[in-house]
């Protein structure tokens, strides 16, 4: 099993090889295998993206996701 600084160097790692995410938006905390990301991206798609690429790192016994997308759903206006 991995230890908590390997999981967050790995998990940190992944991140910043992620073009539209800046990992220093972006805070991992690793308690006992339970791992927490905090922070804001662009879009919602770029969260997903975040939380794609975590799930494929591993040795997590969890993982908790805070990202919050700093640009809102489009909502249409509907006709009228």
């Amino acid at each position: 099993m991995k230890t908590d600084a390997e999981l967050k160097a790995d998990l940190m790692e992944k991140l910043d090889a992620i073009p539209a995410v800046n990992a220093s938006e972006i805070e991992v905390n690793v308690d006992n295998g339970m791992v927490t990301l905090n922070g804001q991206v662009d879009t919602h798609q770029t969260r997903y993206q975040v939380e794609r690429t975590a799930r494929c790192v591993s040795g997590m016994r969890g993982l908790e996701i805070k990202i919050k997308p700093v640009q809102p759903v489009s909502r249409r206006k509907p006709p009228g």
